[in-house]
C-alpha cells in the first residue's frame, strides 16, 4: 500500500511538472500537505470555493501575492544551483507584499456608537498643552475683566467720607454707634467712612444698603432698622401724631426714589428719615454769607500724611473781631479727603448757624486732595469774648478754634483757660486699645478730674462712665459721665470731670473700643 501511494504522488509530480491539472480536487494526506507547502513545490493550491465576503477574499488575494513572491525567490534560488541557501532580511519588502491587513470593525449605531467615535479620537501630544494654557489665560482674563468691571470705592485707592443724619417722625437721632472691622464703616462721629478692606466691600459692597448691614442695620425700600436698635419701621406704621410714616433717603438736598444701588461717595450729604411723606428736603445746617471784595483773608491748611490719625489744622487757632466779615481760604495738603465746619454761638454742629467750606472746583462739601476750599463767616456776640470750634468734616476729631474777640484781633494762640476745681486729680492713659489704670477709686459725693492722654500710636479714644443705673446711655440728656473732647485723638490732652453720690462699682469704656477697652471705677 505503502509502494502504491509512492507511485501515485510520483505520477502527480510529473503531471504538474508537465502543466496538467489533476481532474478534481481532492483532500491530499497530512504528508501531501506538508510536502505541498516545501520550498521545493512549484504550484500553490487554489481555493476551491469563492462563498467568502469581500474581506475574505481580499485576505484571498493577498495571500495569492504573498505566494507569489515566494515563488519568485526560490526560482532565484533555483537558478543559482550549487550555491548556498541565502535569506535576506529585506526579502519581505522586495516581495512588494503588504505586511499585515486589520479587518475594519463595523461601526455601531445609536450612543455605543457615539461613545465608541468619542472615546477613539485621537490627538497629538501638543492639543492638550494648548487647551491648559487656553483655560489658564481665560481664568485670568475673567478675572482682570471683572476686577476692572468693579467700580469704585477701590482698595487703597479710594477713601472717602459723606456725613449723614438720621430722623424718625421729624426728630433727629444720635449718631449711630462706632462699628469697625469693615472699610465701610463709621465711628459714632456722623460720617459714613468708606475705605473698603476687601474685594466684597469694593463698587456695590459700598452701598448705602450694605453700610447698614455691616453695622447690624435695615434699610430697605419699605423698612428700616438703625444699627445698634431692635425697632423696625415700616411703611405704613403711625408716627405719634397718627400720620403714617414712610422710609425715605435724600443726597445733597435732593429725594432719592431708589436707594438700593446708591453708594455714598466723597462730600455727600445723605439724610435718612421715617415719617411722613416730604415733597422736598431741606438741609438746614449752616449760614451762607456771600463774599465781598476787599474783606479779609486768612489762610488754613489741612493736611495728612496718608493716614487719619495724624490729620491736623495748620493753625490750629485762628483769632477774629466781633462783628468782622472774613474769608477763610482752606488748602488740603494731604493725601485723603478733608473738610472744614465751624460751629455757631451755639457751639452745636449741625445746626442753622454753622458755617462750612465749600470746594472751589467741585460739589458737596469734602476738599479732595490738593483742592482749595473757601467759606465767608461773620460771628455777633453781643460784647462777650467766646472761643468757638471748628472741626473736619471727614473726621470729627481733628478740631481747631476760633477765638471771637472785641476790638482788635488778638495773636492766634489763645491763653489757656482756668480748670474747674476738684477734691481730686486722677490721671489715665488710653493706648490702642487699653486703659492703664484698668480699676479707680473715689469717694462718694467727692468731686474728681481724671486727666485723660491719648498717646496712640493710631486711634482715637474716650472714655464713658456709666450713670446710677449701671447702662451705658448714649441719648443726649442721660446720666452718664463722658470726658472731653468726645473724641479725643492722638497726642491730643482730654479730661472727665464728675462725681458720684451713691457707693457701687460703675463699669467705664471706650465708645470707640467697647469691647476691648473697659474698666471699672469703685465709689466708696
Amino acid at each position: 500500500m505503502a509502494e502504491e501511494r509512492g507511485k501515485r504522488r510520483r505520477g502527480r509530480r510529473r503531471g504538474r511538472q508537465e502543466g496538467h491539472q489533476p481532474a478534481r480536487p481532492e483532500k491530499a494526506p497530512p504528508e501531501e500537505i506538508e510536502e505541498a507547502q516545501s520550498p521545493d513545490q512549484s504550484e500553490t493550491p487554489q481555493p476551491t470555493s469563492s462563498r467568502f465576503s469581500f474581506r475574505l477574499r481580499r485576505r484571498r488575494d493577498a495571500g495569492k501575492a504573498r505566494e507569489a513572491g515566494k515563488e519568485r525567490i526560490r526560482s532565484e534560488e533555483r537558478a543559482t544551483a550549487g550555491s548556498a541557501r541565502h535569506v535576506s532580511p529585506m526579502d519581505f519588502w522586495r516581495s512588494g507584499t503588504a505586511r499585515t491587513h486589520r479587518e475594519q470593525p463595523i461601526r455601531r449605531q445609536g450612543p455605543a456608537g457615539l461613545w465608541s467615535r468619542i472615546t477613539g479620537l485621537y490627538f497629538p501630544p501638543w492639543v492638550p498643552v494648548v487647551a491648559i494654557i487656553l483655560v489658564v489665560f481665560g481664568i485670568l482674563g475673567a478675572l482682570f475683566i471683572s476686577r476692572t468691571a468693579t467700580g469704585a470705592p477701590r482698595i487703597g485707592k479710594d477713601h472717602w467720607h459723606a456725613t449723614y443724619k438720621y430722623f424718625v417722625c421729624g426728630q433727629v437721632q444720635p449718631n449711630f454707634p462706632t462699628w469697625e472691622g469693615v472699610g465701610v464703616h463709621t465711628h459714632g462721629d456722623g460720617i459714613i467712612h468708606i475705605h473698603p478692606f476687601t474685594p466684597a466691600e469694593e463698587g456695590s459692597g459700598a452701598r448705602l444698603e450694605k453700610w447698614f448691614e455691616y453695622g447690624g442695620g435695615k434699610l430697605t425700600g419699605d423698612e428700616v432698622r438703625a444699627p445698634g436698635s431692635s425697632k423696625t419701621y415700616a411703611n405704613g406704621d403711625a408716627c405719634p401724631d397718627g400720620r403714617p410714616g414712610v422710609v425715605q433717603v435724600s443726597v445733597n438736598g435732593a429725594p432719592l426714589d431708589d436707594w438700593s444701588r446708591f453708594i455714598p461717595h466723597d462730600g455727600d450729604r445723605v439724610r435718612i428719615s421715617f415719617g411722613p411723606a416730604e415733597e422736598a428736603t431741606t438741609l438746614d445746617d449752616r449760614t451762607v454769607i456771600p463774599d465781598t471784595p476787599g474783606i479779609r483773608k486768612i489762610d488754613l491748611l489741612v493736611t495728612d500724611d496718608g493716614t487719619e490719625a495724624n490729620t491736623k489744622f495748620e493753625p490750629a487757632s485762628i483769632a477774629v473781631t466781633d462783628g468782622e466779615t472774613v474769608k477763610i481760604a482752606v488748602k488740603n495738603t494731604g493725601k485723603i479727603s478733608h473738610g472744614l465746619r465751624i460751629s455757631g454761638g451755639d457751639k452745636q454742629y449741625g445746626t442753622k448757624d454753622d458755617f462750612v467750606a465749600k470746594p472751589v472746583t467741585s460739589s458737596g462739601d469734602i476738599m479732595q486732595p490738593g483742592e482749595d476750599g473757601t467759606v465767608v463767616v461773620r460771628f455777633e456776640t453781643g460784647g462777650t469774648d467766646i472761643n468757638l470750634e471748628f472741626r473736619d468734616e471727614t473726621l470729627n476729631q481733628v478740631t481747631g478754634t476760633i477765638v471771637v474777640r472785641q476790638g482788635a484781633a488778638p495773636t492766634p494762640t489763645a491763653s489757656p483757660e482756668a480748670k474747674e476745681a476738684v477734691d481730686v486729680t486722677l490721671d489715665m492713659k488710653m493706648g490702642d486699645n487699653f486703659f492703664e489704670p484698668k480699676q479707680l477709686t473715689v469717694k462718694a459725693g467727692q468731686k474728681f478730674r481724671i486727666n485723660l492722654t491719648n498717646p496712640g500710636p493710631q486711634f482715637v479714644h474716650n472714655l464713658r462712665i456709666a450713670g446710677p443705673d449701671g447702662q451705658y446711655d448714649v441719648q443726649a440728656g442721660g446720666d452718664d459721665l463722658v470726658s472731653t473732647p468726645a473724641v479725643q485723638k492722638v497726642g491730643q490732652p482730654g479730661e472727665l470731670v464728675g462725681k458720684i453720690d451713691t457707693t457701687g462699682v460703675y463699669p467705664f469704656k471706650c465708645d470707640f473700643h467697647p469691647t476691648e477697652m473697659t474698666g471699672t471705677i469703685t465709689v466708696q
